[in-house]
């Protein structure tokens, strides 16, 4: 449970708790157009259409920590960019924080124990004409459950807390330190010191390092030097010249040391 001695976070105004869904993304987004405010947070006990970046299934199974944020920022175009790189490092900070693990991240939205992923996160926006009118981050972390009663292939790439830890841990708790470490990070982003966020994230994803990439159709190979301002990650490809690739449309295929 949470203790009760800290306060609850800025980002979790209203705490919606349901059983099943299918997918707590869409049930913030009915309550994003309903007038619901910023800081609404959803948490499931399970998801039947959980979903990750190119619409790709997320398996949700009960045990996990589903959840949604509603977030409606005052915040640039670059720093929305931002958004699945600093969630990430939000979670990240928040498993070492609040169980002492080892984690890294890899670019744009994974957070990895021990090179398997135990954490995705899916960040969708709505605007009315150019105007952002909400944004929906969906994080889902793998937790009470054993990574083989994933289907393969993911059974193989993932890994679980029960896992890494060799016992349960509290949701309630977890959920509510990634909230704080969620609600500093995003106090930063609105502070205009995003690029503190950044740097700390290049350190856990052990930038830089070799990587192979599909960018807008394209297969690309080169050492991965660094994150853009935007939380594009840098390629610099073997005849010297430096790529661009922006979360939306690119995906890490092979990352090398």
């Amino acid at each position: 449970m949470r203790d009760a001695r800290r306060p609850p976070p800025p980002l979790c105004r209203k705490l919606v708790r349901l059983g099943i869904v299918s997918s707590t993304n869409d049930v913030a987004r009915q309550l994003a157009e309903a007038g619901w405010p910023e800081g609404t947070v959803v948490v499931a006990e399970e998801q039947t259409a959980g979903r990750g970046r190119f619409g790709r299934r997320w398996e949700s199974p009960r045990g996990g920590l589903w959840f949604s944020i509603l977030l409606k920022p005052e915040l640039g175009a670059e720093d929305v960019a931002r958004l699945p790189v600093v969630a990430g490092l939000a979670v990240a900070r928040a498993l070492r924080n609040s169980l002492g693990l080892s984690v890294e991240l890899k670019w744009p939205n994974d957070v990895l124990i021990k090179g398997k992923k135990v954490c995705g996160i899916l960040v969708e926006s709505s605007f009315t004409g150019e105007q952002l009118a909400f944004l929906i981050l969906g994080i889902g972390i793998n937790a009470n459950f054993d990574p083989d009663e994933l289907p393969e292939p993911i059974s193989s790439s993932s890994t679980s807390l029960r896992a890494e830890l060799g016992r349960d841990v509290d949701l309630d708790a977890l959920l509510f330190s990634v909230l704080h470490e969620l609600s500093a990070c995003y106090e930063t982003l609105l502070s205009g010191r995003g690029e503190e966020l950044l740097r700390e994230a290049e350190g856990l994803m052990g930038l830089p390092r070799r990587a192979r990439i599909l960018s807008g159709g394209r297969e690309l190979v080169g050492l991965a030097i660094g994150l853009a301002d935007d939380g594009s990650l840098l390629l610099r490809t073997e005849d010297g010249h430096v790529e661009k690739a922006v979360w939306w449309e690119a995906t890490i295929i092979e990352l090398g040391s």
